[in-house]
């Protein structure tokens, strides 16, 4: 199951991808993560062209990957094929070994502007769009779609057949509608059904929690690659402790001491880097992730949420951190 994954002429090992969350992976927790080990790439989080044809500081700075981000995908949404086209060029002159057109997110703010998942809705504009973009840049072009807009319009076969037409080297799908959001369980059949379908690389997303899931998502599918998103947000090694059981069959579980330390030392490096209200908000982010499986962590949650004072929470997770009992996480190592 774990082998070297070709899109275009980008060879990427091992074949498991971190997804581009937005509002989650950025460049710390992708570096984080890539830091672990059995991630073979990592995309920007989801950014929005007009924010880069018209330099917005913000967005041009969330292209930047952290040197260990190699190979690195930067995603793109919109509605404009020429405003889609010259973002991508400039994602590449950014640093992008490959760029993905988001036709999947379904949140309303991306939707209501007529990217993400509306453009499962109007399949002649997502192919001006995915023509446009593969004209504009010589790396490797993908499209990470969902099974449709809702269930009675499921269309990934058609998008899949006519994104491969316009010389897309990859897609991703997750079989979900947007009507679903992330309610329910996703269809992996559509997974499957899609791979027959399609000559070029078919990357599988939805519902990996769980290392298990990974090899079970492999073998299901027949997916050239998995990509792993939302279950990082709970068990930042979720990557890590997949590629340990596809490559030798068992895997670790992490205590709760090392976790807490990895989120102490982050967010020493969140209060270091961002600015005191955004660091402030960010740190409860992260908390509301990672404080968990362990005696009192509610408790020690709802503290932080009342913390205004970025170092004042740095210095509470460095006490929890150093004052932590050890024992073992919720997580069952696959041989016990």
């Amino acid at each position: 199951m774990l082998q070297p994954l070709k899109i275009g002429r980008l060879e990427i090992y091992p074949n498991l991808l971190l997804a581009p969350m937005a509002g989650v992976a950025d460049r710390l927790f992708r570096a984080t993560v890539k830091g672990f080990g059995g991630c073979g790439l990592t995309y920007s989080e989801l950014l929005s062209i007009e924010g880069i044809v018209r330099g917005q500081k913000r967005t041009v700075a969330m292209m930047t990957p952290d040197p260990v981000e190699r190979p690195f995908a930067i995603q793109l949404y919109g509605a404009r094929p020429e405003a889609m086209a010259a973002a991508a060029e400039v994602a590449v002159e950014a640093g992008a070994d490959l760029v993905d057109i988001n036709a999947g997110c379904p949140a309303r703010k991306v939707t209501r502007s007529f990217g993400g998942s509306y453009l499962l809705k109007d399949p002649p504009l997502l192919e001006r769009i995915l023509r446009a973009v593969r004209r504009a840049v010589d790396v490797p072009v993908t499209v990470k779609i969902r099974s449709g807009y809702t269930e009675p319009a499921l269309n990934f076969l058609e998008i899949g057949r006519m994104a491969e037409d316009c010389g897309v080297d990859a897609i991703t799908l997750h079989p979900r509608t947007r009507a679903q959001m992330f309610t329910g369980r996703s269809n992996w059949d559509h997974i499957r059904q899609l791979k027959e379908a399609l000559r070029i690389p078919v990357i599988g997303n939805g519902d990996v929690a769980a290392p298990e899931d990974t090899p079970a998502m492999f073998a299901a599918t027949g997916c050239d690659a998995v990509m792993i998103g939302r279950g990082l947000m709970r068990n930042p090694w979720l990557i890590r402790q997949s590629f340990d059981l596809l490559d030798r069959g068992g895997y670790d579980p992490v205590p709760t001491g090392v976790l807490l330390d990895l989120l102490a030392r982050t967010a020493a490096e969140v209060a270091r880097r961002a600015v005191a209200k955004a660091a402030a908000g960010e740190l409860k982010k992260i908390c509301s992730w990672w404080i968990q499986g362990f005696p009192g962590a509610a408790s020690h949650r709802q503290q932080v949420y009342h913390m205004q004072d970025p170092a004042q929470i740095v210095a509470h997770l460095q006490d929890l951190a150093r004052n932590h009992e050890p024992h073992e996480r919720h997580e069952q190592h696959p041989d016990s």
